[in-house]
């Protein structure tokens, strides 16, 4: 390429089909966290890969799928829908197990959008007989007319090459929209709070997370750091779940916690993690306000 070019990316696709791994691995950082759990992604964040020739500013986004009648949901779906407008390419996210109705919901969101739209198949590194791909990507052709199919795995990075520069042939000539050093429109306390949500979705089951929110209450620069938490969940019953028996699972859920945060600030924290009973807040407007959950955004 001649002429720098650069431009926003969104990324796509139904709820944990890789993601945030993808984003992650591109900018070769954790900004955007990561469980088995639907929905972990529940912000519009921005991950800015930058170049010589080109910068890319992803933008990751909630899995999307129909919407439910609480707030959250609504506004996790309106985010999602409202960053595929006003960007330069969308790269679609399906995996190797192929085309299910979540997929095909998605894959219908995006066949009016007037840009390219460039396919990734993630997840080959778990596909032992990669011919096993070619039928794939011959369905996938004809569903609509990509920009381009790209088989990759977001966990090992295989191919994450060969999207970066698909994708950057894509952008038009432009100068930088952020400093080369940046990597995130995120600030620090918006990453604390999702690193802790973060291992609170990998520790609890499978109702809990939808109901729980993490809020930094108090951070002060010392010798070390001290950081208080709070999470809200919406029942006592579920205050009872998080904190676990004698404390365990808060402790743990504390202890790795701890650990994701001095890892992201390479310096040792102190972390205090409390647990409040806070009833509906998900579908308190004024709530989701201050935790950063604006439609939209």
């Amino acid at each position: 390429m001649s002429e720098f070019r650069s431009g926003f990316v969104t990324l796509i696709g139904k709820p944990n089909v890789g993601k945030s791994t993808l984003l992650n691995s591109i900018v070769g950082r954790k900004i955007s966290i990561t469980s088995s759990k639907p929905q972990t992604t529940r912000h519009r964040i921005l991950g800015i890969y930058t170049t010589e020739q080109c910068q890319i500013v992803f933008v990751d986004t909630p899995g999307l799928h129909r919407p439910s009648g609480r707030t959250l949901n609504r506004v996790i779906t309106h985010t999602a829908r409202t960053s595929m407008l006003d960007v330069d390419v969308i790269v679609l996210m399906v995996t190797y197990a192929g085309w299910d109705d979540k997929d095909r919901y998605v894959l219908d969101s995006v066949r009016n959008i007037k840009v390219p739209v460039v396919l990734t198949i993630n997840k080959i590194d778990q596909l032992k007989n990669k011919e096993k791909l070619l039928p794939l990507i011959e369905e996938s052709s004809q569903l609509m007319n990509f920009a381009e199919i790209i088989p990759l795995s977001a966990k090992s990075g295989d191919n994450k090459t060969a999207l970066l520069n698909s994708l950057a042939t894509l952008l038009p000539p432009s100068p930088m929209c952020f400093p080369e050093d940046q990597i995130t429109d995120r600030d620090t306390r918006f990453m604390l709070s999702e690193l802790i949500r973060e291992q609170a979705f990998r520790l609890l089951g499978e109702e809990i997370p939808y109901a729980l929110a993490v809020r930094i209450a108090e951070w002060s620069e010392g010798n070390p750091p001290r950081i208080e938490a709070h999470i809200w969940v919406e029942r006592e019953s579920q205050k009872g779940m998080v904190v676990g028996k004698d404390g365990r699972r808060i402790k743990e859920i504390g202890t790795r916690a701890r650990r994701s945060i001095e890892q992201f600030l390479g310096k040792q924290v102190f972390l205090n993690i409390l647990v409040k009973v806070r009833k509906g807040w998900a579908d308190n407007q004024a709530d989701l306000n201050s935790l950063g959950y604006v439609e939209g955004y």
